[in-house]
């Protein structure tokens, strides 16, 4: 990873909802950060949660703190939608910074998502002995009643994944409203990999999608959460460092 001069002046804040079910730590949010502080190439690495620890106001605390001109804000959120454009608006600007500050694009609309996905698709594929020309791939998606935002984000990646030929079909399927993850499955064409469309592994992508699985009886495996793949600190680096 090669640093811009000017990402020195940036602080950085990777702010997540924040992971929910027993024993969750927000590990994929953290080692994230960690991969970014490694790369040295920013004044001051932070990571917070709307809901939890860290605490999202002590990791802009300490971007105001550092020796940088500016604060970029960076939601780990798979969609543009109610928790990024009210709830994380709300809080950072409740933070009273006097640094110039930014709230950039989320994850999960970052245009070089669709490869990176498709690629950990294919591996998973392989992994299981899947053909991914007779295969299906379905991202699974939360969903929500607040509004359209994470549906369209989980459809569009699908359909620019789909775009690139390499699977079967592509489709979407949802946790918090139609089609069901296990509605789409039992229709779904020959065998499927299952990729969750989330930041990380919380209680929705650790236990709802594996137990939707199971329910289908389908021939599936399940690829994981994207947020953790290694891969998205390079996909969060990117988008950072050629910011100016």
């Amino acid at each position: 990873m090669r640093c811009h001069p000017a990402s020195a002046e940036m602080a950085v804040v990777l702010a997540a909802h924040g992971d929910r079910g027993a024993g969750l730590t927000n590990s994929a949010l953290l080692s994230h950060r960690q991969v970014l502080d490694d790369t040295k190439c920013f004044a001051n690495v932070g990571a917070g949660v709307l809901k939890g620890e860290p605490a999202l106001e002590d990791a802009l605390a300490a971007a105001e703190a550092s020796s940088a001109s500016r604060i970029a804000i960076y939601p780990f959120f798979m969609a543009d939608g109610f928790f990024v454009r009210t709830r994380l608006a709300e809080r950072v600007a409740g933070a009273n910074l006097t640094k110039r500050w930014e709230i950039f694009p989320p994850l999960g609309v970052d245009p070089g998502l669709p490869a990176l996905m498709l690629d950990h698709a294919e591996a998973a594929a392989k992994g299981a002995g899947f053909a991914a020309a007779t295969s299906t791939l379905l991202l699974a998606g939360h969903g929500s009643q607040l509004g359209p935002a994470s549906a369209d984000a989980t459809r569009a990646t699908a359909a620019a994944i789909k775009e690139a030929n390499v699977f079967a079909d592509v489709v979407s399927a949802f946790l918090e409203e139609p089609p069901s993850i296990e509605d789409a499955l039992r229709v779904a064409r020959g065998p499927v990999v299952v990729s969750g469309f989330f930041s990380g592994e919380g209680l929705h992508a650790g236990d709802d999608v594996p137990d939707a699985i199971a329910k289908s009886g389908a021939t599936a495996i399940y690829a994981g959460p994207i947020g953790r793949d290694r891969s998205i600190s390079d996909l969060i680096f990117r988008r950072l460092n050629t910011a100016r």
